[in-house]
């Protein structure tokens, strides 16, 4: 049960940043969306169990990216959101080719720490080119969709276009970077697939109404334009 609270916990806390990286402008949502997506390529090897069912630790920084990204297309239209997308894969880029530099060091002798370094900055290299592909096409997917939606429902039901977008892109990440990464090395990925995009959906349900909120806070944001 511990973890369930921690994980309630954990939805409620990214979707109260984000919104106050909201109230900093596109900037601060632009940050946010990097900043997300790197801690959760950074921390995506810590597995748990969730619900009764054994998932990793890192969809809700999935998620807080993609709810930052739908919250600058909202406000600050799709060349802001584009621009946002192009940073992000770059800043994941250089993490991962910083994290090389860094434990391409020789440790001294005192050192004690160049094996947890190992553990944590050296997952295989598939599975990262993953993560980093299936996020940068699952943004430029959930950017499509989400200008697609706002035109035909005329800038409405904003809750109802966050949702839709949310879901649909990750379900396109999870499936993309399942196969991408795990196929040939696990016995079934789709049950990989259906525990991890069932974990993003109560994530989804959490931080979604989150989007109402940023309603009340878009007039402050427009004041530090």
């Amino acid at each position: 049960m511990l973890n369930e609270v921690i994980f309630l916990v954990h939805s409620a806390s990214i979707a109260t940043v984000s919104l106050g990286l909201l109230w900093l402008g596109k900037e601060g949502l632009t940050a946010g969306v990097c900043l997300f997506s790197i801690l959760s390529n950074l921390l995506v090897t810590k597995q748990i169990s969730l619900f009764g069912l054994e998932t990793i630790a890192t969809d809700v920084f999935t998620i807080g990216a993609v709810f930052c990204l739908n919250l600058l297309q909202e406000y600050f239209g799709k060349g802001a959101t584009i621009r946002a997308i192009i940073c992000n894969f770059a800043l994941l880029i250089t993490y991962l080719f910083m994290c090389q530099l860094h434990l391409a060091y020789e440790p001294s002798r005192f050192d004690f720490m160049q094996h947890h370094f190992e553990t944590m900055l050296s997952p295989m290299l598939r599975i990262t080119l993953a993560s980093i592909g299936s996020y940068f096409l699952s943004q430029l997917f959930d950017s499509y969709l989400y200008s697609k939606l706002k035109a035909s429902l005329h800038g409405k039901h904003i809750l109802l276009r966050n949702t839709i977008t949310i879901a649909t892109s990750q379900l396109f990440d999870t499936i993309l970077f399942t196969f991408t990464a795990l196929y040939g090395t696990i016995h079934n990925v789709w049950h990989i697939i259906v525990i991890s995009y069932t974990i993003k959906i109560i994530v989804i349900i959490c931080s979604s109404p989150f989007i109402a909120l940023s309603t009340f806070l878009i007039r402050k944001t427009q004041s530090h334009e």
